[in-house]
């Protein structure tokens, strides 16, 4: 399939991505009146980008994801941060998940119907771990409070993780 076949399937993951988030997801915590309680969903649009996709376009489309839900939530490029820089590990998460002779080529994203099922929860929980990690890093801004940047990425992540596993299955991503 050639590039164009690609933008509209992204263009509709990435707005409906960032509208869940941005209009559902943002008050899971408030609702359950316990701050540990994050579910951040739109990494997916970082990691079902095209596996053919360079570095520096997923760097540049993990920021601007970012930046849009950085304005909905009011926190001024923690989340654009965590975009770039998931956007960076992203290749080097896939890496450790390819085949012994890489991958053939007919694998257009990183989605359980190319990778299997064990393999996609695989590589979308290191990629989640990188990615909350950095982002509670970010906005405690320090190290001096590590366990709380722990805790909050292990419970964010196993939320985060069910929703993926759910988001893999219902939508079938393809491309």
């Amino acid at each position: 399939m050639n590039n164009s076949g690609f933008f509209l399937p992204n263009l509709w993951r990435f707005l409906g991505l960032w509208a869940v988030q941005g209009l559902v997801l943002i008050q899971i915590p408030s609702v359950v009146g316990y701050s540990l309680f994050n579910v951040i969903l739109y990494p997916l649009f970082i990691f079902f980008l095209p596996m053919s996709m360079p570095r520096a376009g997923s760097v540049a489309l993990g920021f601007l994801i970012g930046l849009m839900v950085d304005f909905v939530y009011g926190s001024p490029g923690i989340h654009a941060s965590a975009g770039a820089f998931s956007g960076y590990v992203r290749p080097t998460v896939l890496g450790f998940f390819s085949p012994r002779g890489g991958f053939t080529g007919k694998e257009l994203i990183p989605s359980p119907e190319y990778l299997g099922t064990f393999r996609y929860m695989q590589a979308a929980g290191l990629f989640f771990i990188f990615h909350l990690f950095w982002y509670f890093s970010v906005e405690a801004f320090t190290f001096v409070y590590i366990g709380q940047i722990t805790m909050k990425t292990i419970t964010c992540w196993l939320l985060s993780m069910i929703f993926v596993f759910f988001y893999g299955f219902l939508f079938n991503p393809k491309i």
